[in-house]
């Protein structure tokens, strides 16, 4: 295969879906596309944390782009927090550790393939089972009645809409649990909270098939709205509990059954 066209393709396989979460963020054309490809190369682990990416003149000839357009891809990934580029030996990938993990185009590539998916899937899981059972308790103590009310009408909202346009609903919910604490602490969490769901629901909307797909499920909604807009505390907690727990559930099926991931893996790694 030319190396040109290989190049392209490594941006291309990622899913419809992930290309649109990824979209606003990375600059256009050929530069787009290789920030693509290399980022899903070392996130899947063809160039390990530590390891130094090959001379510019092969990377501009795999990925079909002048030396000013791979450099200019090279720091929108240093950017990222995925490489570092010095002197005296070129460019390197980061630690795993350095990496922007709240990055939708990082999130993007770690979501090619159902393994990433699954793992991903278990540790947002985790994180939410941190913060928003407390978070929903909270809320039903520190929530206005304004507050209450638009939490139920959010929640029921869900009723009527398609699979698609629940997510920014569905979403949009979450947030307003945070802020409902009127805890600017729990509130801070919005934006990184915002990017992960929204990640991970179109990413089960379009690649996840069966029982798992996306499902906004407005009853369980209605009946943490309605817990907070009472000022039941404690079953706030629980029904968010059970919430975040249904992630859980869905990452351990994904890794037992790999046919319930039906989007096109991306490249394997060293391809």
């Amino acid at each position: 295969m030319p190396a040109t066209k290989k190049g392209r393709e490594d941006a291309a396989s990622l899913p419809h879906t992930t290309r649109l979460v990824a979209g606003a963020v990375l600059p256009r054309g050929l530069i787009q596309a290789t920030v693509n490809a290399m980022g899903l190369a070392i996130v899947s682990g063809r160039w390990a944390p530590g390891a130094s990416l090959p001379f510019e003149e092969a990377l501009a000839s795999e990925f079909g782009v002048g030396r000013n357009a791979l450099r200019e891809a090279v720091k929108v990934l240093a950017g990222k927090g995925l490489v570092r580029t010095a002197r005296r030996y070129g460019s390197r990938v980061c630690e795993r550790s350095e990496w922007n993990l709240f990055d939708p185009d990082i999130l993007t590539w770690h979501l090619s393939d159902p393994a990433s998916y699954a793992r991903f899937l278990r540790e947002l899981s985790a994180l939410r089972a941190m913060i928003e059972p407390g978070a929903a308790a909270l809320a039903a103590v520190n929530a206005t009645a304004e507050e209450r009310a638009a939490l139920v009408a959010q929640a029921r909202a869900l009723l009527d809409a398609t699979p698609e346009a629940s997510v920014a609903i569905d979403v949009g919910f979450h947030l307003m649990v945070l802020e409902a604490t009127h805890n600017s602490l729990v509130a801070g969490f919005r934006h990184p909270l915002k990017i992960l769901l929204e990640a991970l629901f179109r990413i089960s909307l379009d690649s996840v098939g069966g029982e798992h797909r996306y499902d906004p499920n407005p009853a369980i909604h209605i009946a943490l709205a309605a817990a907070i807009a009472g000022g039941r505390a404690e079953e706030a907690r629980h029904i968010a509990i059970a919430i975040t727990a249904r992630g859980e559930h869905g990452a351990t099926a994904v890794e037992r059954d790999s046919s319930f991931w039906v989007a096109p893996a991306g490249p394997p790694a060293g391809s």
